[in-house]
This record gives structure tokens, C-alpha cells and sequence, in this order.
């Protein structure tokens, strides 16, 4: 067993080489994982026109509906559906992303232009493991640190995220950061601090409107916490938190070059459509919060989320800000999703930013655990001790990281043991229990071009438009997607229906689609009622992707 002091040095290893896997997995796993469906709608789009603009300051980026780029530019995201509704996309992420791609994919070539904006997400992560593990190590302790981020960053939901979303998936990595900022400047008691957490506010802001809600986290931290001995004026603290959210609101505005033109209304336009959101979604999208929490989180977290809530309430009475933090974050973010006009769709991606609480008070559970088996095994020696230490952490964390595996490459349909896995939430009919977003489509491409015949056609019912975004750099030139559906709705224009046909009865037609329930269409519903798919991916026996080789009924 390693002495306190050699531990100590040996700790901040552990987050070196937790990104260090994290790197060596996730990159060369980029490639396995589709643009999916909002980053296809607009937010590609939005952060490559952002970039330029602020590389260059040329006006004419801003003009959403001119294309101010070379011909030969790759990749082309004009075809992004939504590019004319800039009120729909925040800056942060989505420009960051796209400076990822600049560097990795067009200057140095590493990656494909759109992987180039997903390893954002594998830099900012990284960036954040860093933080959220030497956070709850000083607070907490190496076991607490280690076991809360492998949870985290082994939950399935999470992995899919990190790897196909640049908007969730940062989000979640920047409220921490903030949250952590806030925390810490909140003790020091010094006004840059809280001036350089309004900072990470804003790009917070800037990210997504979830943000909106944080700063009930610290005003919940100082109620229950109480006000630091380094603020000797409360007068002062208070202006400081003031300074801060009037800096946030600063640093939102000059990194969305949209509102320049027209702050207050085009603000108000963005505010019109995030209050009008949840009017759109159909009864059968609508996922209930806790149902989804429950179903598709490994078990192994969800069960010392619950133990830890033991010494995380323990420790918040005592007064350690570090385990109120944890409390208010976890109460906000789950309290926000819970309102009665909030509703949910999509599992938990809606509200990613609640999972590094959740992970950090189950590290809790981890180590208040491990504390009590090895008390118990003091008496049979140090050797006996430190061997049942090591064997109760690897048990814990193995299931999480299990799940992620055996889920890989389609984690977006990742349900538990509680749910019965995903037959058991087919079978319960539980919304979007499928790869719901387009993940896996980049899949079906790679099979269509090492097996459709020349001058195939292609026709995908459901999320057309992240294939038909990548189609020009990773579908086969000769293989035409024919346009049959629209974002807005999964119905098939009786036309568009009618040229399907007419094209299979010409030549070969491949249909490859996600079973999404609740966009089924009537091409949909043809092939699976009538036709037996050329190629199936699955999932714990389920149907994920299918292609089928279209033939007009007879």
C-alpha cells in the first residue's frame, strides 16, 4: 500500500490518465457517430458563420442567406435547413466547435470536417475532467474524485452526448465549470473572482438558455452556507455577484454577433421562442423527467447517488460549501425540469448539466461505502484491508463503464435493467427508445458504399436531413438521396411518395431509416410491414438501423 505522502504525489496522475483514455477511445471512436439531428438543423452552420465572422469581421457572414464561401468548400453546411432562423442558435459551443474543425480538419487534415466539430467536445471534456476531479479531490478526497468522474464519464447517455452533440454536451461541461468558478470565488472573497466566474456565466449564457436558471445556485449556496469570513462587507459581496451577472450578460452579448444589430428586440424574439418551445411537442414525444432519469442511468450510479445522499447532507450541515454546492446544483437543474410548463423530450439530454452533481454525490456514496468495508476489514490486517478497498471500487465502477461498451457505438439507446433494457422500453412503449437522433446513420452510409449497385437511389424517411448535411463528403457520388421529408414533420407528401415509386420501379431504391415511433411515416411503415431489410444493426436483439432494397407494391 502506497504511503500518504507517495499518494499524494501519485494523484494528479489520475486525471492524466483519465483523459489520456478518454482521448485514445473517444477520437478514434469520432468516426463511428453521425451529425445528428439538431447539429444538421443549424448549428453547424451557425458556429462555421460565426468563426468567419470574427476571424475576419466581414458583415457578410451575418447574411444567413447569402453564401459568402469558396465553391469548393467542404464541407457545405448551406444545406443546413434551419440557417434562416439565427434566433434558434446560441454562439459559444457551436463557433468553438467550429474552430476545432478549422484547425483539425481544413489546416491539418486529422479528421473529416464534421468529426472536426464533434472533438470539441472531446477538448472541452477533457478541460472539464480536470476541473470537476481536482474540485472534489481537495474537497473530498482521490476515492470521492476518481469514482465520481468514471461515473460520470462512463454513463452511456453522457458518452453519446460527448460524441455527437455540440450543444448539450458543452453545456453540461460549461455549468459545471461555472458552478465550480462561482464556488471558489465565493470563498475567496475577491471581486475579479466573482467578475472571472461572471465570464464563465456568460459563456455559459451563450451556450444554451438553461443558464438562465444558474443563478439560483449561488444565492441557494449563500443561504444555506452562509457568508464567507473573507467578505468582511456583505454590501460588498453582494455588488461583487451584481458586477458579475451584469458581466455575463456582457460576455453573451459580444459573442452573439446576431443581436448586435438589434439587442433588446432580437433578444426578445429568442425569448419568444424558447417560451413557445414546449408547445410544439406531440403527446407522444414527451418524456417524463424521472422516468428517464431512472431508466437510462447505470443503476450503479442512481444506487450510491442515493447512498451518497447520506454524508452529502452530513457534510452540507457541517458546512462544507463544496457538498451544499452539490445539493443546490443537483435541486436546481432536477427542480427546474420538474415545473409544470416544462416539458421534456429526448431522455435526458434536455438536462445533461444535472449529471456531475448526481455523479459527485454518488462519488460520495463510493467513499462512504468503501470507508465502512474497510473498517470492518482493519482488523484482518493492512494488506486485507487495501485488497477489499480496490476490489468494492473496481465493482463499482465496471458496471458503468460496462454499460457503455456494450451499448457502443449506439449509447443514444442505452435503458437499464430497471426499464428492462431497450426491449423492455419498446415494449412499454417509453419514448424515443431508439436511436432517436441519427447517430447510427453514418453506419448505413458506409454499408450503402461498399454495397449498393451504381446509380443507386437512397430515400430516408426520418432525420433526412443529417444524411442529406454529409451526404456530399461520405455518401458515394453516384448514389442519389432523393428529398422526401422535411424537419418540421414526419408526414410524406403524397407526391414525394409517388416519385419513390416511380424510382424503384426504374432502378434500385434503398430506404434506410431509425425506428423512431414517433415519426412514423408511411414509407415507413410499408417496409416494415411488407419487405425484409438487406441490413439490420441491433441492440440487445432490437432493431436499431435497417436498409431495405424498396420494391413498389404489388
Amino acid at each position: 500500500m502506497t504511503t500518504p505522502s507517495a499518494s499524494r504525489r501519485l494523484r494528479p496522475w489520475l486525471p492524466v490518465t483519465m483523459i489520456a483514455v478518454l482521448w485514445c477511445l473517444g477520437f478514434p471512436a469520432l468516426q463511428q457517430y453521425n451529425v445528428t439531428w439538431d447539429e444538421a438543423l443549424g448549428d453547424f452552420f451557425f458556429g462555421e458563420r460565426y468563426l468567419s465572422f470574427f476571424l475576419s469581421f466581414d458583415p457578410a457572414y451575418l447574411d444567413f442567406e447569402a453564401d459568402p464561401y469558396p465553391e469548393d468548400r467542404e464541407p457545405d453546411l448551406g444545406r443546413s435547413p434551419f440557417r434562416i432562423r439565427p434566433w434558434e442558435y446560441y454562439p459559444v459551443a457551436n463557433t468553438l466547435a467550429a474552430g476545432t474543425s478549422e484547425v483539425l480538419s481544413r489546416r491539418l487534415g486529422w479528421l473529416d470536417g464534421f468529426d472536426g466539430f464533434h472533438a470539441f467536445n472531446l477538448i472541452l471534456g477533457a478541460l472539464f475532467l480536470w476541473v470537476y476531479f481536482a474540485f472534489l479531490d481537495r474537497r473530498f478526497g482521490a476515492l470521492v474524485a476518481t469514482s465520481a468522474t468514471v461515473l460520470l464519464f462512463t454513463a452511456p447517455r453522457v458518452v453519446v452526448h460527448m460524441m455527437s452533440n455540440i450543444k448539450d454536451f458543452p453545456l453540461m461541461a460549461m455549468f459545471g465549470l461555472c458552478a465550480i468558478a462561482f464556488l471558489l470565488a465565493f470563498e475567496s472573497g475577491s471581486v475579479r473572482a466573482l467578475l472571472a466566474a461572471g465570464v464563465l456565466l456568460g459563456l455559459t449564457l451563450g451556450t444554451k438558455a438553461n443558464a438562465l436558471f444558474f443563478p439560483a445556485i449561488p444565492a441557494l449556496v449563500w443561504l444555506a452556507g452562509g457568508t464567507p469570513k473573507a467578505w468582511d462587507d456583505r454590501r460588498r459581496l453582494l455588488l461583487g455577484l451584481l458586477a458579475a451577472g451584469a458581466t455575463s450578460v456582457a460576455v453573451l452579448y459580444l459573442t452573439w454577433p446576431y443581436l448586435w444589430g438589434d439587442p433588446i428586440r432580437r433578444y426578445w424574439e429568442h425569448f419568444q421562442y424558447l417560451s413557445q418551445r414546449g408547445g410544439y411537442i406531440s403527446p407522444e414525444s414527451l418524456a417524463p423527467v424521472l422516468e428517464a432519469i431512472l431508466f437510462t442511468t447505470p443503476p450503479v450510479l442512481l444506487a450510491f447517488f442515493a447512498v451518497g445522499l447520506v454524508p452529502c447532507i452530513s457534510a452540507a450541515r457541517r458546512g462544507e460549501r463544496g457538498a451544499v454546492l452539490l445539493l443546490a446544483w443537483a435541486a436546481l437543474v432536477l427542480g427546474r425540469v420538474l415545473l409544470p410548463f416544462a416539458g421534456n423530450f429526448d431522455g435526458v439530454r434536455h438536462f445533461l448539466e444535472l449529471f456531475p452533481a448526481l455523479a459527485a454525490i454518488a462519488g460520495l456514496g463510493v467513499g462512504w461505502t468503501v470507508e465502512r468495508l474497510a473498517g470492518l476489514a482493519a482488523a484482518r490486517g493492512a494488506r486485507v484491508q487495501a485488497a477489499i478497498q480496490t476490489a468494492a471500487v473496481a465493482a463499482v465502477l465496471f458496471p458503468g463503464a460496462w454499460a457503455t461498451v456494450a451499448s457502443h457505438p449506439f449509447q443514444i439507446a442505452y435503458w437499464n435493467v430497471f426499464a428492462g433494457g431497450l426491449p423492455g422500453a419498446r415494449a412499454a412503449d417509453q419514448p424515443q427508445a431508439s436511436d432517436y437522433w441519427g447517430t447510427s446513420y453514418r453506419l448505413g452510409m458506409e454499408w450503402l458504399n461498399e454495397n449498393a449497385p451504381e446509380n443507386a437511389k437512397l430515400v430516408v424517411p426520418v432525420v433526412e436531413h443529417a444524411v442529406r448535411l454529409v451526404a456530399p463528403q461520405r455518401l458515394r457520388d453516384d448514389i442519389l438521396l432523393l428529398p422526401v421529408t422535411t424537419p418540421f414533420s414526419p408526414r410524406i407528401a403524397p407526391e414525394r411518395l409517388r416519385w419513390t415509386l416511380e424510382a424503384a420501379a426504374e432502378g434500385p431504391v434503398y430506404v434506410m431509416f431509425v425506428e423512431r415511433r414517433d415519426w412514423m411515416n408511411a414509407l415507413m411503415a410499408d417496409c416494415l410491414n411488407r419487405l425484409e431489410p438487406e441490413v439490420t444493426w441491433h441492440l440487445e436483439g432490437e432493431p436499431i438501423l435497417r436498409i431495405y432494397r424498396y420494391t413498389p407494391p404489388p
